[in-house]
């Protein structure tokens, strides 16, 4: 009977500590990607110059030193529990945006404002791509909204993948530059 009841009580620590790393991942796989975007865009020859949180969305602001242009991203882990994690997987609302220094930007700002004066675009929705301005800094932006499955990105709790996740942050900057340059081409042309 002893024995019975040491195998039982080995099951039911077992079991606690399964339920303990999946508590833990939930918490922690938010922090995991902020570190991964920061490792992955400072890799790839960028500069973190601004980083912020509220607790629930992570604001990261990286600069080009060699073209300077901008990437900023909008990361919020949206199954922050257990229970929605298991049922949906692991995914963050993501919004990415390209900016580039602008000379003359509040001429090019008020025609693309005149450009984008349309009611239908709903900037909640994934893949809309909308433009902004930060006319202190001169620089315009192009940013888009994207709902991502993080499972990818990670091979298991800790261990990021570089090359994923790099060539997804590729794919989007790439995206929206074209984007944007399509934008100022239309209005200085």
């Amino acid at each position: 009977m002893s024995e019975e009841l040491d195998q039982v009580f080995g099951q039911l620590v077992k079991r606690s500590w399964q339920r303990y790393d999946e508590q833990r991942t939930t918490r922690e796989i938010d922090d995991l990607l902020v570190g991964a975007v920061v490792t992955a865009m400072v890799a790839e020859g960028n500069s973190l110059i601004d980083l912020n949180s509220d607790g629930n969305h992570h604001h990261l602001r990286f600069q080009n030193p060699r073209d300077r242009h901008r990437l900023m991203f909008r990361l919020t882990h949206a199954t922050g529990n257990v229970t929605a994690a298991k049922t949906l997987g692991h995914y963050s609302a993501v919004q990415m945006a390209y900016g580039e220094y602008v000379e003359d930007t509040r001429t090019v700002w008020q025609a693309l404002k005149s450009e984008v004066k349309s009611g239908f675009l709903d900037v909640g929705e994934p893949g809309v791509i909308t433009v902004d301005a930060d006319l202190t800094t001169s620089y315009v932006y192009v940013q888009v909204e994207l709902l991502l499955d993080l499972e990818p990105y990670f091979a298991d709790h800790y261990t990021v993948r570089y090359p994923v996740l790099q060539q997804h942050l590729a794919a989007v900057r790439q995206a929206l530059a074209k984007y944007l340059h399509g934008r100022l081409a239309a209005t200085t042309g």
